[in-house]
């Protein structure tokens, strides 16, 4: 069986001129001295191995030790710096989502260790509990795969997916314990505790296992400015991760996991048109699987059963038709084979078969939603000397909607070992969800003056879109520019000029294919070795997103990100860092439902590590200028954390 090796990363330019001069000195002088590239392999961009360099498709990466630097509460949190993603909050008392490439956060798919995870069915307002629901001490890294993978990935996948992948058991015992402290230094509360432990080694011959407990508490934070509601919710979670590597053979391997989260959130809050309300929610959730991974004469096999449970209490008294007990159960049963052709082409086939129910008290009320689809997908990569040529697609069927195809085609020209060109094609689709394409459902919504209910008769979400670019990576430096474009039809939204039915005085409204949207941009990322002990990092990011039926810029897509991350080992045991997010001008939908310009911001940190021998200390300050939204004069619909402190400890052993 392939193994995945971890290696330091590539994170292309910052400036167009630095890749020039790059290109034009180290890159293209074949009588250098051969380089050996410090390359970090991924999978998720074509469920083969490749270095971020030469992998078919735009690829971010996300360490632990990244991660480890700031006092990080969820997923959206971890890949706020990644090129081309933008982290917004979709409610005023701060839940993430998470962005790529201008598109929504409905597009973006998220998985853990390849298996996608997706509870938006559940709460379909302010849902952001998938990003909750991983253990931050379990990752090894993420990936974030920017544009379209639907032809591996299926629905959701139209924007990128994020592939959170989580520590394997070790054969040496090992593990640590640590607390992490942060205090909100503006503004009424936010303080935040959270404490874990791991510990992973052999527990007989061939069996390996880990376990890692996790857990964190924040209190409610509100602004100076706006003192009666919480700009940040009062968040209880607790995630307990564990998992069995059982090596039945040279060429077998089972592996048993399990994730259970718990959940609880309360904010009071405004609505835009019903005034001051309190949000109450309750989640409790268990993600678990059997794997099944074989290495055979020709063939690399995986079977993999697994599922998810998720049981919320939902309590606001924004919904005057009171609380919902809700229960989302998906099962999935799927396969991989893969292997080489003529020595150097790689082949995969695999397909997936997944069940969904769905049980909603309140928006619900005729019993519950159920449905069914499979797909099957088939890639090959073909190594044609300097040319690396990717083809692929997947088919998927769906009981409601039908069946889609969603085709791939990507080419990486390697000039030298450290220069490439690279671009490629591919389509990408969302399917309805069930609260969009039943017709049992009614939600409530209008600010409590119409209802919604879905529409049997939706099509998928569709997208074509392209990309081209460069890339160099040296062992000192690495520069890339990529240029990309998104063409999207059929986007589902709330058609409000179309009664369909009355419920006593309030109308009822459906949803429609009636979006179009037009987005392209240009992304620059970079890292640089200024010395052995000073390291650079940053990207940038232009989008340019249209409404094709209007003309109008979409919503809460800024149209220039940047981030820039300096680090600087002062010694062996000492190191510091500061980090800089910028998040340009954007449009937001206001309280009176207009559709505004709201300035750009910039977010500063500043950080220190200190290691003493088995004992790693850390401090630092976020926000540090203490830019607080609500302060401003535009409405921006959600706040930033205001300027806060923190401290941790953690013991390995």
């Amino acid at each position: 069986m392939k193994s995945l090796v971890n290696k330091p990363t590539f994170m292309p330019s910052v400036l167009t001129g630095a890749l020039l001069t790059a290109l034009s000195g180290q890159a293209i002088a074949d009588d250098k001295e051969e380089v050996v590239a410090m390359e970090r392999m991924v999978v998720t961009a074509s469920l083969t191995q490749h270095s971020e360099l030469t992998a078919p498709a735009s690829v971010s990466v996300i360490t632990a030790e990244d991660i480890a630097k700031m006092p990080v509460k969820d997923i959206s949190e971890a890949v706020r710096s990644a090129t081309g993603v933008s982290v917004l909050s979709s409610t005023a008392y701060g839940r993430n989502t998470i962005r790529i490439r201008g598109l929504d956060s409905k597009h973006t798919l998220v998985l853990i260790n390849g298996r996608r995870i997706n509870s938006q069915d559940a709460l379909i307002r302010g849902n952001d509990f998938d990003l909750s629901s991983i253990p931050l001490t379990a990752i090894q890294r993420i990936e974030v795969v920017r544009g379209p993978v639907s032809s591996l990935y299926g629905s959701e996948a139209m924007g990128g997916v994020v592939n959170v992948i989580l520590k394997s058991p070790t054969e040496e015992l090992s593990g640590s314990v640590g607390l992490e402290y942060e205090s909100i230094l503006e503004g009424d509360g936010g303080d935040g505790l959270k404490g874990h432990a791991y510990a992973s080694g052999t527990l007989t011959e061939n069996v390996e296992g880990s376990i890692i407990v996790e857990s964190s508490a924040r209190d409610p934070w509100r602004t100076d400015t706006n003192p009666d509601f919480d700009a940040l919710e009062q968040k209880d979670t607790t995630n307990v991760f564990g998992e069995l590597a059982w090596q039945l053979t040279e060429e077998q391997r089972l592996i048993a996991d399990v994730i259970y989260t718990n959940d609880e959130r309360e904010a009071d809050w405004v609505h835009p048109r019903s005034g001051p309300q309190t949000n109450t929610q309750d989640s409790t959730r268990w993600n678990y699987g059997l794997t099944h991974e074989g290495a055979w004469d020709t063939v690399d096999s995986q079977v993999r059963l697994y599922g998810e449970n998720m049981q919320l209490d939902d309590a606001s008294t924004a919904y005057t038709n009171g609380a919902a007990d809700v229960e989302l159960q998906n099962n999935t049963l799927d396969f991989k084979l893969s292997g080489l052709w003529r020595d150097s082409h790689e082949w995969v086939f695999g397909g997936e078969y997944r069940t969904s129910e769905l049980k909603n008290s309140r928006d619900v009320p005729s019993g519950d939603i159920d449905n069914y689809q499979g797909a099957v997908f088939v890639q090959g990569e073909f190594d044609l000397d300097k040319l690396a040529l990717t083809l692929g697609g997947r088919q998927d069927f769906h009981e409601v909607y039908g069946s889609h195809f969603s085709p791939r085609a990507y080419a990486v020209y390697s000039f030298t070992d450290e220069f490439v060109l690279k671009g490629g094609a591919g389509g990408g689709f969302r399917a309805p969800g069930m609260m969009e394409s039943s017709d049992q459902v009614r939600v409530i919504s209008c600010g409590n003056r119409c209802w919604l209910t879905g529409n049997e008769d939706l099509k998928p979400e569709e997208s074509e879109s392209y990309e081209a670019g460069l890339a160099y990576e040296s062992t000192s430096m690495g520069l890339g520019l990529m240029h990309y474009y998104t063409d999207l039809k059929n986007k589902i939204e709330r058609d409000l000029t179309q009664v369909v039915g009355m419920d006593g005085p309030m109308p009822i409204f459906t949803y429609q294919n009636i979006g179009k949207a037009e987005i392209k941009g240009i992304e620059l990322e970079g890292w640089y070795d200024v010395t052995d002990s000073i390291n650079l990092k940053g990207n940038y990011t232009y989008t340019d997103a249209k409404d094709k039926s209007t003309g109008d810029t979409l919503t809460q897509t800024p149209e220039h990100l940047a981030n820039l991350d300096v680090n600087w080992e002062v010694f062996d045991s000492f190191t510091t860092f500061a980090r800089v997010n910028y998040i340009g001008e954007q449009v937001i939908t206001n309280q009176s439902r207009e559709n505004v310009t709201v300035d750009g911001y910039t977010l500063v940190g500043l950080g220190v590590a200190y290691d003493f021998q088995q004992l790693n200390l850390k401090a630092g300050l976020n926000n540090i200028f203490d830019v607080e939204l609500d302060d401003e004069d535009d409405y921006y619909g959600y706040s930033e954390k205001g300027r806060s402190a923190y401290v941790s400890a953690t013991y390995l052993f």
